[in-house]
């Protein structure tokens, strides 16, 4: 699969309630909500912010996969 924010290849897996957890060796690992992924037909991710708000979510809550949710996604 190709990675939703940059379009190189990623890894993923599919997640309960329809949302996918997605390992990309440029935008690292996030995990995109159901509701997002029904979005992204109709609209796309602002790359380099949404990018930096990953980074920022991984450094302010000490974690490794970052959330692409409803509440946090940014659309360009």
């Amino acid at each position: 699969m190709k990675c939703y924010l940059c379009g190189l290849d990623a890894k993923k897996t599919d997640e309960a309630h329809g949302g996918q957890l997605v390992d990309c060796s440029d935008c690292g690992i996030y995990r995109v909500s159901g509701l997002v992924l029904k979005e992204l037909g109709a609209k796309r991710f602002d790359f380099s912010q949404m990018r930096d708000d990953l980074h920022r979510q991984r450094q302010f809550n000490a974690t490794l996969v970052a959330e692409i949710n409803t509440e946090t996604a940014i659309w360009a």
